[in-house]
């Protein structure tokens, strides 16, 4: 067997087997092409072009109607499988690999769908896009379903690739058949540009830090209609038996062609509150419908498989009373972005919703933080309690402009409990099914004596020239019970309150924050380098000045003279401190020092023998290193370059070369140096008959230049010079004289 592919064969079966017994349903690891060499000869499927433009049209006016799911993506219908497509690749040990790729120009990004999916023991699939910068998977048996179908988290970019691995005791018994391709014409995970409104709230914003544990419920929903793809938010909801079945509310207009084609986004939040994109390799596929109503618009449904305890979920609790709620809160996906969060410090209002549905069935609100919009339908509203009184039907259009003219209702969870009469149209059946005929119900863990997740925001974490206040909130999760917060360059620097206000910082700089979270069960300790910033002075655009690009300095170890490099200021500000940054030309190492005066001066002054051994570490070849230099200015917090970077060459000078005669020699003539064998240094003397350029050159056994001793004009006359050796290593050596045609060449030996 080929010893490399054995290798790599016996890594992804430990990468396969140690997830197993998690029941993670996208298991980890690494496709084999990524652990050894196996080509790129495998078929490309190119999917249809189609009119983006009309599609966004359509887009456009149905975002006018209240209960029209986000659509995302144009659907391919397909028929791809291991026997009509793909490549497949036999392998030393009689397994196999089958490959496809799948292309479909200008997509954000593209997921797919199966109608016959199923995983024999060993066999793994993996999907990935074209550089591999995104790997999902490995898809297992762990993932057969009972009816087949299966659906896939997208992958970005214009091309996915698709890869089956099945061992040689599977040979045959996998079946894997693509039956839609999803083109995502919309950038649905904000990488380009996000497609959610401006005035909307991350869910890691201090906003949301009363909502750690109920924030855990939620997630994005991807699934097919028709030929679209659509989404949509939900969450899980607590049953009476509080025995974390899966099952998950969400709106009945979110409505799938398949169940199985619903694909469920954990913790898909930033963990800062100003950021875009999240976590998306926390998924799972597949759903049962168990109740649905579009009387008040909700449909229940019970995920697929078990959740694994990494996805550190929460089952929402309930109140099915018709309360009117006193402030409400809404946690959900606008336009599938990472989780956001709404709030609305009113009372809420009854509602008869629209589109004919069930008369003061719904609860009205309006947001004073946030704002609900497509793909928020389905998500949940949370009374002052905290328990889900309802899932979002859709409303007005939204806008940021003006939202205290924008109202959205939700289909209340009271009237969803018994209105419909059955166990497919109500809730009752399913959330308490053992007739304990309870009202209310707190939520719970899925996962249960675990130490906290830490994690922490704040309402700012940038403060102006001369600092201010920080207020901190803890986001941890898993109910911690104490604190103890580490504010280093801050007053005071520590805490053990759950929420710290009031922490003051006044010197310019960027400052650590540390929290260390503690339940019974353990404490976990969360650090963000350099979080808060107290802004510097303004850093304006800078040059450099001299010694001008394209300049050469003669350097040599014996020369003391100064050189100076000097350039503009960035700010005039003493405050302002200066870097010279040089390295040598086409490497990316760089050589930083400070300008004189402690880093306030626009100038450094460095001695020619120091450059000399600088051009040493950078290496020079023959008697000469071409390097690049700039300048960084920096505030205390934030750093500029200097507009372009000049480029300088350093020389070693000929210092040891002196004239010995003024006599005009009849030819050019290179004596034997003396002594020879010589340690460590050596005389060599030549001859010069007429005025001209002089290349006196040290080259090594292999014929590599090792010294340029001469590179320039000399007058007729005999010329003499030292040579010193104590930078070369013992041997043979060879040095030639050259001018115009002629060249002459002596050999000398360096014994130390």
């Amino acid at each position: 067997m080929n010893k490399t592919f054995s290798s790599a064969f016996l890594i992804l079966v430990v990468l396969f087997s140690g997830t197993q017994a998690l029941a993670q349903y996208n298991s980890g690891g690494l496709p084999l092409s990524s652990l050894t060499d196996l080509g790129r000869n495998y078929q490309v499927k190119q999917m249809p072009s189609f009119d983006v433009e009309s599609m966004l049209d359509e887009d456009r006016l149905n975002s006018s109607k209240p209960d029209v799911p986000f659509r995302f993506g144009r659907i391919f219908d397909v028929n791809f499988d291991l026997n009509n497509s793909g490549t497949w690749l036999e392998l030393p040990d009689g397994s196999r690999v089958w490959r496809l790729e799948i292309n479909s120009e200008d997509a954000h990004s593209i997921n797919l769908f199966y109608k016959d999916f199923y995983m024999p023991r060993g066999g793994m699939v993996y999907l990935y896009n074209s550089d591999k910068s995104e790997v999902i998977g490995a898809f297992s048996e762990l993932n057969n379903t009972a009816d087949n179908f299966f659906s896939t988290q997208p992958t970005r970019g214009d091309a996915t690739v698709i890869e089956y691995y099945e061992p040689v005791f599977s040979k045959g018994k996998g079946r894997l058949n693509i039956s839609k391709v999803v083109h995502a014409y919309k950038d649905i995970y904000g990488f380009l540009s996000p497609v959610e409104l401006s005035c909307n709230v991350n869910i890691n914003c201090p906003e949301g830090a009363p909502w750690v544990q109920q924030k855990r419920s939620v997630t994005r929903i991807t699934y097919t209609q028709g030929s679209g793809g659509y989404l949509c938010t939900g969450s899980l909801i607590n049953n009476s038996l509080q025995d974390r079945s899966l099952l998950y509310l969400t709106a009945e207009h979110c409505s799938p062609d398949n169940h199985s084609s619903m694909v469920f986004y954990f913790n898909y939040e930033n963990p800062t509150c100003w950021g875009n994109g999240g976590l998306l390799a926390q998924t799972l596929s597949g759903a049962t419908l168990k109740s649905a109503n579009y009387a008040t618009d909700f449909r229940l449904v019970q995920i697929n498989g078990t959740m694994p305890a990494a996805y550190n979920g929460y089952f929402n609790g309930w109140d099915r009373t018709n309360a009117q709620p006193q402030n409400q809160v809404a946690i959900h996906h606008p336009g599938g972005a990472n989780k956001k969060i709404s709030i609305d410090n009113n009372p809420a209002v009854t509602s008869s919703g629209f589109g004919g549905r069930l008369v003061n069935g719904f609860w009205q609100v309006v947001w004073d933080v946030g704002m609900t919009e497509g793909g928020s339908s389905g998500c949940p509203l949370y009374d002052q309690n905290q328990r889900v009184i309802g899932q979002n039907l859709g409303g007005i259009a939204s806008q940021c402009e003006n939202p205290q003219a924008v109202y959205k209702v939700f289909g209340k969870f009271s009237d969803s409990w018994g209105y419909g009469g059955s166990s497919t149209n109500q809730l009752k059946d399913w959330l308490d099914p053992n007739n304990s005929n309870i009202t209310t119900l707190d939520g719970i863990n899925a996962v249960t004596g675990t130490a906290p997740l830490a994690n922490f925001t704040s309402d700012t974490a940038n403060l102006p020239i001369g600092g201010g206040v920080v207020n901190f909130f803890d986001l941890s999760g898993y109910e911690p019970t104490s604190w103890s917060w580490s504010f280093p360059g801050g007053t005071p620097s520590t805490s053990t309150v759950k929420n710290p206000t009031n922490i003051s910082y006044s010197q310019t700089g960027a400052y650590t924050v540390t929290l260390t979270a503690t339940n019974p069960a353990g404490s976990n300790t969360y650090t963000i380098l350099n979080y808060v910033k107290v802004a510097g002075v303004a850093l304006s655009p800078f040059l450099l000045s001299s010694p001008p690009s394209l300049t050469s300095i003669l350097v040599s170890a014996q020369d003391p003279s100064m050189t100076q490099f000097t350039w503009r200021r960035s700010n005039s500000d003493p405050s302002v401190k200066y870097t010279f940054i040089i390295r040598k030309l086409a490497t990316t190492v760089d050589y930083n020092y400070i300008s004189d005066n402690n880093g306030i001066d626009s100038v450094i002054s460095i001695r020619k023998s120091f450059l000399d051994s600088l051009g040493l570490v950078l290496g020079y070849t023959g008697d000469s290193v071409r390097c690049t230099w700039r300048v960084s200015a920096t505030n205390g917090v934030d750093t500029v370059l200097a507009g372009s970077a000049f480029i300088v060459t350093l020389k070693r000078s000929t210092i040891g070369i002196s004239q010995i005669g003024t006599t005009v020699p009849g030819s050019y003539k290179l004596y034997n140096n003396y002594p020879n064998p010589f340690n460590p240094k050596t005389i060599i003397n030549f001859d010069v008959p007429k005025e001209g350029n002089i290349s006196l050159k040290i080259y090594n056994s292999l014929g590599a230049v090792v010294a340029v001793i001469s590179e320039s004009n000399f007058k007729p006359g005999k010329y003499s010079v030292d040579f010193d050796g104590s930078n070369l290593a013992s041997g043979i050596y060879f040095y030639s004289l050259q001018s115009g045609n002629f060249r002459q060449v002596n050999k000398m030996v360096l014994v130390k």
